[in-house]
């Protein structure tokens, strides 16, 4: 059994992409640098899922990139909902904007440009769902700077924990991300949890309720 022939099932019985979502897919694609770095189109619909079980008042995103995955988590949140999201590449601000204008989010989500190390601190607010998506090799930071951002019965979603297959083997593989996603398995245990796991679609979704 081939992952490409599960995933083909697994998205002919699954809600399609909206069209906002398949926009911002379709414009990352032919216009940006990397578009391999946008969310799979089923952990997406799977965010969607999780995000409308929680309803959260609250969401934080590290590793904004063109807003496909905060577009995605915005579908649970309460009337009065908010997100912060933050991304490193200033170049991709623009973009942001407009995709998230074309959802109609411009003016629930706080966008933060610069290092996720230097911005989560100062955050006034802890939140009901966060998402890590950004620098591999930092996975082990983040989640030590997160966790007390995490209220009570959050969820926290961590991407890439596959990392193409490279986890399988995690001591054959020396690059700094690596040592950084594997650091984070490591880590990730040794903080309080109702429970946690990996779900095994795309490249590996981490989840974990505290």
């Amino acid at each position: 059994m081939k992952y490409e022939d599960v995933h083909q099932f697994a998205s002919k019985f699954s809600n399609k992409e909206s069209g906002v979502l398949a926009e911002i897919r379709r414009d990352t694609w032919v216009n940006v640098m990397y578009p391999q770095m946008l969310t799979n189109e089923l952990q997406g619909n799977i965010m969607q899922q999780i995000s409308l079980m929680k309803s959260p008042n609250r969401i934080l995103e590290i590793g904004a990139f063109t807003g496909y995955s905060a577009v995605c988590m915005a579908k649970g949140l309460t009337e009065d909902g908010m997100i912060d999201s933050i991304e490193i590449n200033q170049e991709l601000e623009s973009r942001l904007k407009k995709n998230l204008a074309m959802a109609e989010l411009e003016s629930r989500v706080n966008l933060h440009f610069g290092n996720a190390i230097d911005i989560i601190p100062n955050l006034e607010h802890n939140f009901d769902l966060i998402y890590m998506d950004a620098d591999k090799s930092q996975y082990p930071q983040y989640l030590k700077l997160l966790y007390p951002k995490l209220n009570k019965n959050g969820i926290l979603l961590v991407d890439n924990v596959l990392w193409g297959g490279k986890m399988l083997n995690i001591s054959e593989h020396k690059d700094k991300e690596s040592k950084g996603i594997a650091g984070f398995l490591s880590l990730a245990p040794e903080f309080k949890w109702t429970q946690y796991g990996i779900i095994p679609m795309a490249d590996g979704l981490w989840m974990g309720v505290k």
